[in-house]
């Protein structure tokens, strides 16, 4: 009798313990005029967040991972509270989305993803399900329509893009324009094994290896030897290798302004050069040695006032757009009842993802 006595005992000890810990995971960790968030909401949210990040080279582990994962924590949770105040304001006025909207958006989505196994294949990769892609759809939506509405009535005068002009000419500029081939060797970089998230791959060569094959090159073209034969027979970029070496912005175009597409030390070396010189010691950047050949150098110009019209008349509109959202939203959480459990510890520092999360409508499901 005493034995299963204690059987008892230990069986509701467990069942208390069960009870216990599945209550502390879904306990409340914000409220929003009432509507709770809670932690299981988070839980969720975040192991999209955190995979996101890992998937771009960020690494939780270890004491300073843990740190960053509790400030991640805290700002996911801000961004929930941001989220479900705007969809509240979104339905008081008036312009949250109808279920039907939803689903047209939704399938519109898949639609992009060109069959829905390959939708299908692409949300298990992400570790996501439709109804995170309904959720997200319709907040999007909403946030767009009330954005919509409370902007409505900004305009700009003729006064006001002047006065734009007059206090922002430094943004008003045409860059530096640098017109240039290169040939790059690379080498393998011990503290550069990653790039944007993916592994570099090995070229079995190092610094000093690179150096003298770049120096071989400039021999060369001392020689008289042609540098876009020899950008095609040996430069290691692949973007301008069959080109002859001619580096091209991000849209295919040359020459490109500079502080856009090459490295600093690339810039550097290039703006130094006249027209038709090519460098005379391999240029060492954190990927390989370039030799380069300045084909043309712009410089920095003023834009006039009506040169700059078009771009300041399609900007304008939109930064006072957003100052007038911005200023309504301050207000609306002036009014609103928020409890946030997490806002009172102490913040700590985040890993910021190499590149914004693309949109809904992208063939990637969006955080």
């Amino acid at each position: 009798m005493g034995r299963n006595l204690k059987r008892i005992v230990a069986l509701m000890i467990v069942l208390a313990f069960s009870i216990a810990v599945a209550g502390c995971s879904s306990k409340t960790l914000a409220t929003v005029n009432g509507a709770k968030i809670s932690k299981d909401d988070l839980d969720k949210r975040m192991n999209k967040e955190k995979l996101y990040l890992e998937q771009q080279g960020a690494s939780f582990s270890g004491q300073e991972g843990q740190m960053m994962l509790a400030a991640l924590e805290k700002q996911t949770l801000e961004k929930m509270i941001e989220q479900t105040l705007i969809e509240q304001t979104a339905k008081d006025e008036g312009v949250y989305p109808s279920k039907s909207e939803i689903d047209k958006q939704v399938e519109e989505i898949i639609a992009k993803f060109g069959s829905k196994a390959e939708f299908e294949a692409a949300m298990k990769q992400y570790n996501y399900t439709i109804e995170d892609i309904e959720e997200k759809v319709s907040f999007e939506t909403a946030y767009t329509q009330l954005y919509e509405k409370v902007t409505a009535d900004v305009k700009v005068s003729e006064e006001e893009i002047k006065n734009y002009y007059d206090e922002n000419k430094d943004q008003f500029k045409d860059p530096v324009k640098i017109g240039a081939r290169a040939i790059l060797i690379k080498y393998d970089n011990p503290n550069q094994t990653t790039m944007m998230g993916q592994e570099v791959p090995k070229v079995g060569r190092n610094e000093e290896k690179a150096k003298e094959i770049a120096a071989g090159i400039i021999k060369e073209l001392d020689s008289g030897a042609d540098f876009e034969k020899l950008a095609k027979e040996k430069s290691e970029d692949a973007r301008s290798k069959e080109d002859g070496g001619l580096v091209k912005d991000m849209q295919g175009s040359s020459p490109y302004a500079k502080g856009t597409v090459m490295p600093p030390e690339f810039d550097e070396a290039a703006t130094a050069l006249k027209a038709g010189q090519y460098s005379k010691e391999p240029v060492k950047t954190a990927t390989g040695y370039y030799v380069i050949k300045l084909e043309s150098l712009t410089e920095e110009k003023q834009l006039s006032f009506e040169e700059a019209r078009e771009q300041i008349e399609q900007t304008l509109p939109m930064v006072q757009k957003q100052q007038k959202f911005a200023e309504y939203m301050a207000e609306v959480k002036k009014t609103a009842k928020i409890d946030n459990k997490l806002a009172e510890e102490a913040p700590a520092t985040v890993p910021e993802a190499p590149a914004m999360p693309p949109e809904t409508g992208s063939q990637q499901p969006a955080k």
